[in-house]
């Protein structure tokens, strides 16, 4: 078998290729827009037979970590930088003009007033201070030294150190002296005045050009500007260029990088930037930080996906990993945006929040990043308070758990305390008790700080969680937190229902005409300590124990409008380039309708401000008071029945009045505004009047028999509440959105109908809404050796 060419580093990137670099083979696998080298025959899956079969015998443990299982992950986490990062930085576009429109007013009112002065004082000179100053001007040309120096428009003359006309004067430890607009002869053109020291190191000021400018001045007496001879100067500015200083080398201080030098290369923060003579629109920068980079496919992927990244840094700690990387960058072609950086995650967060005292001044930079992705192995719990710091206001977070075995599990509950402050809670719903916690325990370390933070995306994903969270400075949002963090009540041996207890209330304040303070629609809030407690000892469906899980989060998963966005995205993206489409439109467009059960977010006006109409938050004081779904098969299970359709279970709900969307969870899930007694009226109807159970299925003392003491009675179905209501009207209605009935207090007012058509969804377009894992044990695979 013929033996495949190999590919130099430098050669252009494509899949499959062989790439021999410093005496080792890489193979070449893509992803995206990003290839990465990996050695021949490496594990890139797990599977526990790999041992008996030969075939597998050649394949080597990975030295640095990649799963290609992540891949949708990857995919959506591009597409969700990519939505956010378009909207933050069309906001700063906004802002910017707006600042620099304000900036320009000031500096014109600055201009008339000194117009002004200037013309007064001008008509006060008189007698012999007219004479010799017409004489000067006559002149043109003044010696000012033996050198004979002369202006570039001819006029130069000694600098008082205050100026008579003017409120500019010399200062000994100046840096800059901004020129100042003659304005005396009404017609001529603006001439400005230039300061600058001569080679004896006397201050003149230069009279001549059309523009007003400003002059670098060094900070002592005795030396010229810095890294600009004063001769050499002279001479450029009458050939009108002016030589740049030179710039000093980036330095370290304490181990800790100097981040102005990298940002100033990779980043566009200036008013305008001028290339070939041409002036370039202002650019605002935008960062991302892959903190625990790896093999730097995230980094990689950024850089060459999202075309408004000005800079990427990919750090690791494993010194193999970053020569990794470096490969990476050099063989993309990503030097100019891709930084490798070789330090602890944590510690380079904290140094970027808080740089060291000898580099602040005012060139300091800020090194603060929009954008920080924690994917760690693992709880990225330890990396959270670090990240959140680092983090500019309203950054986005992007953090991925991978210990669902601790954070949707009770089998090593005081571990899941001590990572993310909270108990687990136990039953179908547990993976997204999972996200409540992680969420929950961002939350109370970004309080701390004052900083409030919003779900854009949260979602649970094969083995692991992944959560977008926004976070702003906002010390009146942070109030609402209490409010939004719960304990939850769970029958976990019994029944499988749950009651939630919040730990805060957030009470709106009116006016006696129904609006807030003053007759203004901005309400404000009084936050107090809520009510308790919310539920007995013993589940009052079924008569079992309760157990306590949280704190964790009560707020809304998601932000509609984001997800919105990022389907917009995903339909328009090229379906080479993200393989995984598909998924994840099925999954956010499950997610997006979550929301529909918490009207106030799925609804949620956008502020009257236009600089955050691109991304409009959820009001800070919204809670969702049905925070996880239930399974109807788990139901189906608890009262020994066959399980009934979903779209049964949907129809039924919808045909009460009350909204019954999926869960991106679990296949089959439902989530309702529907109270758990309703919920339970209708399995019970779903036995009395499809299936019922055999006699003798229950016995006397468990949650099932309990449960269906209160069914009821044959005789009683002629009086099944709303038993003259018309159900095409309803179906319609509700078909539009609409609920059809005034939501019961009593479960057997109701009548119960199992309209399967009311339970469908709207046709539209097939979605993939649950993938199932493509081979068995399919999971997070096993951690990287690393560094020897």
């Amino acid at each position: 078998m013929a033996t495949q060419q190999t590919a130099s580093l430098q050669d252009a990137p494509a899949t499959d290729q062989l790439v021999e670099h410093d005496g080792k083979t890489y193979q070449t696998i893509r992803e995206g827009k990003a290839y990465i080298l990996i050695p021949p025959n490496t594990r890139t899956s797990q599977n526990p037979q790999a041992k008996a079969k030969a075939d597998d015998s050649k394949d080597v443990p990975q030295g640095v970590f990649y799963n290609p299982i992540q891949q949708f992950n990857r995919d959506l986490s591009v597409l969700a930088i990519k939505a956010f990062g378009e909207q933050l930085c069309e906001k700063r576009r906004i802002q910017h003009k707006k600042d620099n429109g304000k900036q320009q007013a000031k500096k014109e009112r600055k201009r008339q007033r000194k117009s002004e002065v200037n013309g007064e004082k001008s008509q006060a000179v008189s007698g012999k201070d007219a004479e010799p100053r017409a004489e000067e001007e006559d002149n043109g040309v003044m010696e000012v030294d033996e050198n004979g120096a002369q202006a570039v428009d001819g006029t130069v003359e000694h600098a008082q150190t205050e100026d008579k006309i003017g409120d500019a004067h010399l200062r000994q430890t100046g840096l800059k002296r901004k020129a100042e607009t003659q304005g005396a002869v009404e017609g001529d053109a603006e001439r400005a005045v230039k300061v600058r020291r001569a080679d004896d190191g006397s201050a003149l000021k230069v009279v001549g050009g059309a523009a007003e400018s400003e002059v670098t001045m060094a900070a002592t007496e005795d030396m010229p500007a810095k890294g600009v001879p004063v001769q050499a100067r002279a001479d450029a500015e009458q050939s009108g260029k002016v030589p740049e200083p030179a710039h000093e080398p980036a330095e370290q201080s304490n181990g800790v990088p100097n981040h102005a030098a990298p940002i100033a290369d990779n980043t566009s923060n200036q008013a305008q930037s001028t290339t070939n003579g041409q002036t370039q629109p202002w650019k605002p920068k935008f960062r991302i930080l892959d903190a625990l980079s790896a093999t730097g496919l995230r980094a990689l992927r950024y850089a060459a996906e999202i075309p408004f990244a000005t800079a990427v840094t990919a750090n690791d700690m494993d010194k193999n990993a970053v020569k990794s990387i470096r490969i990476h960058i050099e063989h993309n072609k990503l030097e100019k945006i891709i930084t490798a950086n070789h330090a602890n995650a944590i510690g380079h967060m904290y140094g970027v929040a808080y740089p060291p005292t000898d580099s602040h001044g005012p060139h300091h930079i800020s090194g603060k990043y929009d954008v920080i992705d924690l994917d760690p192995y693992g709880t990225a719990a330890p990396f959270v308070d670090s990240a959140l710091q680092a983090l500019n206001d309203g950054g986005l977070l992007c953090v991925t758990c991978t210990d669902s075995g601790v954070l949707a599990s009770c089998g090593y509950a005081e571990k899941t305390y001590s990572l993310y402050g909270g108990m687990p809670i136990k039953g179908g719903h547990s993976h997204e008790g999972g996200l409540r916690l992680v969420i929950s325990s961002v939350a109370s370390a970004a309080a701390k700080y004052g900083l409030a933070i919003e779900p854009l995306l949260s979602l649970s994903i094969d083995f692991y969680v992944r959560v977008f969270i926004r976070v702003t400075k906002s010390p009146a949002d942070v109030k609402f937190l209490a409010g939004k963090t719960m304990l939850v009540y769970g029958c976990d041996a019994g029944c499988g229902a749950w009651q939630t207890q919040m730990l805060g209330r957030n009470t709106r304040q009116t006016g006696k005409d129904g609006k807030g303070p003053h007759n203004s629609s901005n309400f404000l809030f009084k936050h107090g300590i809520a009510q308790a407690p919310s539920a007995d000892r013993l589940c009052e469906h079924c008569n079992s124990k309760m157990h306590v899980a949280g704190p964790m989060w009560a707020g809304p998963l998601h932000n509609a409008s984001f997800i919105e966005k990022v389907l917009e995205d995903a339909g328009a993206a090229d379906k080479e380039i993200y393989q995984t489409i598909p998924r994840v439109e099925g999954m956010l467009d499950t997610a997006l309708h979550e929301l529909e059960v918490v009207p106030e977010a799925y609804d949620a006006d956008s502020s009257k401000d236009s600089t955050s109409e691109l991304l409009p938050k959820t009001p800070p004081e919204t809670v969702d008071a049905h925070p996880f779904f239930f399974l109807p098969s788990a139901l189906a299970k608890v009262i020994h029945c066959i399980a009934p359709p979903e779209a049964a279970v949907k129809g039924a709900l919808r045909h009460a009045g009350y909204r019954a969307t999926r869960s991106h969870c679990k296949p089959g899930s439902l989530k309702t505004d529907a109270p758990w007694s309703i919920v339970w009226e209708v399995m019970r109807e779903w036995v009395r009047q499809k299936h019922p159970i055999k006699e003798g299925a229950l016995k006397e003392g468990q949650a099932g028999w309990k449960i269906m003491q209160a069914a009821r009675k044959i005789t009683e179905a002629k009086n099944d509440g709303v038993a003259g209501k018309d159900v095409e009207a309803a179906t319609e209605a509700v078909m539009n959105g609409a609920s059809t009935t005034q939501k019961p207090v009593e479960p057997k007012s109701i009548k119960v109908v199992f309209d399967e058509v009311l339970g469908k969804d709207k046709p539209g377009k097939k979605l993939v809404r649950y993938q199932a894992n493509p081979r068995e044990n399919w999971g997070p695979m096993t951690r990287a050796k690393g560094s020897s």
